[in-house]
């Protein structure tokens, strides 16, 4: 890496914020914003998700059994400014259609009493109207939203209030995230599957005081900090009493436009996997990142990581980050997501082990549709036209590779 690079690669606003009088500091951050971070830093993580690639198409982690649990997860559902109710194309809604279960880190909060921004580039207290949730009917079966992220509190603690209600307003709504100790856990039981969710955040903008009771803060991912092990266990345990069979943790974590999770943060992702989570489903990077197994108790000798709980074996899982799902970021890494898509079957044993699992890239931004010059939404490659899929096609396969189906398959 050119020292250049350095200028604006070793900036990190969520290891060391600055007054915004700091331009100097604002304009190393604008340009990584604008750069990004693409490569990984060391050739030790490029070799590690280079076997973890290998692995994945290998294929050694798949049971052989019918599915009968169908999950989705997207990333970060953020501000849009405009065309909140008809954010969700009608590949993307259909795609989620056919889930038990979707997960989403809504990062905006959903106040009806405060106004919505609209005719500011608005990157500081976000809000959306009710109608952002209304997209979301006729997808999945339940919906799990996260509000466990930095813009919990843009709306300030009322704001977070009105957002959890406005959330579970919907029967078919869970929430994790809210004012109340017991917020930062939920559950739900489909298909004969008991689930906990539990979510944290890195950080909290306009935090002044401790955090909210039921927004958790740990550093997982820094090598500056140590996050509280201690608070994550019990959130873990808190989750597996509510969800026996699977638990599913939502961080978010690590580092804004870099594409490789470094070493610190693939260390914790394996402490939270052995202390008790099964899925790990993270979201801040406004990128894509990797997707790896995690082999629990020798459920998968070639796994590249392994992990010891001392129980049954299966098989974990960590998506680092799954890019931005709603958005108005400029650059095209950040207007490329992916729904991931995660079948479960139990085996002989009764536990839940992975009959199949990929990734379907989509697009988000503004004027996709052909509707209003402020609109933005998110759609499918196959409803964009083929040569600006083809780039976002390629930039996607770039991190997440054999995940991706053939579009032709």
């Amino acid at each position: 890496m050119s020292p250049l690079r350095h200028l604006y690669t070793d900036i990190r606003y969520e290891d060391g914020r600055w007054p915004l009088s700091r331009w100097d500091l604002n304009l190393r951050y604008i340009t990584k914003s604008l750069l990004h971070v693409p490569e990984p830093r060391r050739a030790e993580d490029a070799e590690h998700f280079a076997r973890v690639a290998r692995h994945r198409a290998s294929g050694s982690w798949r049971h052989a059994a019918d599915p009968m649990l169908h999950l989705r997860a997207v990333g970060d559902v953020m501000w849009i400014r405009s065309g909140f109710h008809r954010a969700l194309s009608p590949g993307v809604r259909s795609l989620l259609a056919g889930a038990d279960v979707a997960f989403a880190n809504l990062e905006t909060p959903v106040d009806p009493t405060r106004p919505v921004p609209r005719w500011v580039y608005e990157t500081l207290h976000y809000n959306a109207p009710p109608a952002y949730l209304d997209a979301w009917e006729g997808t999945a079966r339940h919906r799990v939203f996260s509000l466990c992220n930095n813009h919990a509190l843009d709306q300030g603690p009322e704001g977070l209030a009105k957002t959890r209600e406005s959330v579970l307003a919907r029967p078919e709504h869970r929430c994790v995230g809210g004012s109340a100790p017991e917020d930062a856990v939920a559950s739900l039981e489909v298909a004969g599957v008991r689930i906990g969710i539990a979510a944290v955040t890195y950080d909290i903008n306009h935090l002044a005081g401790p955090p909210p009771a039921g927004v958790p803060v740990a550093r997982l991912g820094s090598p500056r900090h140590s996050p509280d092990w201690e608070r994550l266990g019990a959130l873990i345990d808190a989750a597996r009493a509510v969800g026996p069979d699977l638990v599913v943790l939502m961080p978010h974590w690590g580092f804004e436009y870099e594409y490789w999770p470094e070493a610190p943060q693939r260390e914790h992702a394996r402490w939270l996997i052995e202390r008790g989570a099964d899925i790990i489903l993270g979201t801040s990077p406004h990128v894509l990142q990797p997707i790896e197994w995690v082999s629990i108790d020798g459920a998968d000798p070639t796994c590249p990581t392994q992990a010891r709980r001392g129980g049954p074996s299966r098989m974990g899982l960590i998506a680092y980050s799954l890019g931005n799902f709603l958005s108005i970021m400029p650059t095209r890494a950040c207007q490329t997501g992916a729904v991931l898509k995660l079948a479960l079957a139990r085996d002989a044993r009764g536990q839940l082990q992975p009959v199949d699992l990929s990734a379907v890239p989509t697009v988000c931004g503004r004027g996709l549709r052909g509707e209003g010059f402020l609109d933005a939404g998110v759609v499918t490659l196959d409803e964009l036209e083929p040569e600006r899929a083809a780039l976002h096609l390629a930039h996607a396969r770039r991190t997440l590779g054999a995940l991706i189906p053939d579009r032709r398959s």
